[in-house]
């Protein structure tokens, strides 16, 4: 009786969520016969890798079936637990009757936990239902005891996988359905040849040295990382509108660079500048101050210029909470300071960083396309609301992103595919304007290893990813110039509003 009170209780205390989506995982007929024809296919797989295996040569049986075992099970996760995932929470979100944010008390962050957690414990249970099937790998030729532990490296990839179909699925739009589609497959091309080469690399050790935890460490830490992300950007999709559902997710941006930082001193600490130089890292700062500032322009893109008397409310009476209040609450005045300070990172670390002179042109190639894309921002945000223009700012980016990348792409078509031979006016103009233009450019010249051609009489003899960064940042600082007064006249409506301003509400409005 005690077993049976204590399993009660422990039913009761679990989120209604995480118990909702695992009925809905196991009695859904679907998954049922996915997972019952990965079991057959991997019965009649193994007979046949039994019946082939050589014993008088160094075969690798154990290696292929091994190999085919974890790419079915992460197959299958990404299929169930990813897709699935996303499909089930766009259904209930475009349903007002399905919709959690409309029907239960628990807050939004139970019920993101509630479908993450139901998707790692199936995770668990598909490779759970593979484990004979990998010991059975593990008796044929070719794999050691250490080879087994590569799935360790496959779990926290699929728990972000789990986490971008329930941010997708949050939406419940059917054209972000469409975005994760496209995303994940363009994903398989890059990661199923890096985990071919990460595995054959691992399983050649054949043994567990300290490079083999440390690396499974660092993963861990980068999944981390963007997964907390991926929480709190689901998390501030299904909050109510009207609320500061951003502040978490913008202060956590602004953090992530920090504690990136913090995360890599030990590395660089224990093993000296010989095994971890400074260039390198310097670009894995660069990379997750590139990501911050980048995810905040997309922010900007949809947000509001002001926020509701419900945010008001809770603004601090003192000037500097007032101004942290405001930059790190929703609207997209905060969005784009937070950008422009995070990109002074990378740029006061840059007399430590050691770099040579091909790096320090990949860095201002990509801080210029950085800061091209967020001057389309500005100017988008000008133009939908500075003017009497009817658009939107998101709408107003693709046009300028499509714009720009058809106009900057002519003169090289002009020119016969080569870059070489385009004025140097022209190609900085392309590089501001079209950010792919300004990536290749950034890798002809890395893989060049000589400057660009710079003309006679111009300021310092650089390369032509440095005088591209130099214009955007001109450009850029005129657009927010111009969107200033608006940032101006939000922050004056950014305070605490009077006692008296607020009416508190009536009989027949409690009633309603």
């Amino acid at each position: 009786m005690v077993g049976k009170a204590f399993f009660e209780n422990l039913g009761e205390s679990l989120n209604p969520v995480f118990i909702k989506e695992m009925r809905q995982y196991f009695q859904n007929r679907r998954m049922v016969v996915f997972m019952g024809l990965l079991l057959i296919v991997q019965f009649i797989v193994a007979l046949f890798f039994a019946s082939a295996m050589t014993f008088d040569t160094d075969g690798d049986e154990g290696v292929a079936f091994f190999l085919l075992i974890i790419f079915a099970g992460a197959g299958l996760s990404v299929l169930l637990c990813s897709i699935g995932a996303e499909q089930r929470f766009a259904e209930e979100r475009s349903d007002k009757e399905l919709n959690y944010s409309m029907l239960t008390t628990l807050k939004p962050s139970a019920v993101i936990l509630g479908k993450l957690e139901g998707a790692m414990v199936m995770i668990l249970c598909i490779f759970s239902m593979l484990l004979p099937f990998l010991t059975a790998a593990y008796f044929m030729r070719g794999l050691s005891m250490a080879s087994l532990l590569v799935t360790l490296y496959l779990f926290p990839i699929l728990i972000l996988y789990a986490l971008a179909g329930i941010f997708a699925g949050s939406f419940g739009q059917k054209w972000v359905t469409v975005l994760f589609f496209v995303g994940i497959f363009n994903s398989a091309f890059g990661l199923v040849p890096a985990a071919f080469s990460i595995i054959d690399d691992l399983m050649d050790r054949g043994s567990l040295d300290s490079s083999f935890w440390i690396a499974l460490l660092v993963e861990y830490e980068i999944a981390l990382l963007l997964g907390v992300m991926l929480f709190l950007l689901s998390l501030a999709v299904v909050s109510p509108p009207k609320s500061n559902r951003l502040l978490p997710a913008k202060a956590y941006l602004f953090a992530l660079p920090f504690l990136s930082l913090i995360l890599m001193l030990p590395y660089y600490i224990i093993y000296g500048p010989a095994d971890f130089p400074p260039d390198a890292f310097y670009f894995i700062e660069f990379a997750f101050c590139f990501f911050s500032a980048a995810v905040l322009g997309i922010i900007a893109i949809f947000e509001m210029p002001t926020n509701s008397i419900r945010v008001y409310l809770k603004c601090p009476l003192n000037f500097i909470g007032r101004v942290l209040h405001f930059l790190f609450s929703t609207g997209f005045s905060g969005s784009l300071i937070l950008a422009f300070l995070i990109l002074a990172i990378p740029v006061a670390m840059y007399p430590f960083g050691d770099l040579s002179g091909d790096n320090t042109s990949q860095v201002c190639g990509f801080l210029c396309i950085l800061v091209s894309s967020l001057g389309y921002v500005l100017l988008s945000l000008v133009l939908s609301w500075r003017t009497k223009l009817p658009l939107p700012a998101w709408l107003w980016m693709i046009i300028f992103e499509v714009a720009g990348n058809v106009l900057a792409w002519i003169p090289v078509a002009v020119n016969s595919g080569e870059m070489r031979g385009i004025p140097f006016p022209v190609r900085i103009a392309s590089m501001l304007i079209s950010p792919t233009y300004c990536f290749m450019e950034t890798i002809e010249e890395s893989v060049a290893s000589t400057p660009g051609t710079a003309p006679r009489g111009g300021f310092f003899p650089l390369t032509i990813t440095h005088h591209a960064l130099f214009c955007s940042l001109a450009v850029a600082g005129v657009l927010f110039l111009i969107l200033l007064p608006a940032i101006v006249k939000a922050f004056r409506m950014h305070r605490r509003p009077d006692t008296g301003a607020v009416k508190p509400p009536t009989k027949e409005m409690l009633g309603k």
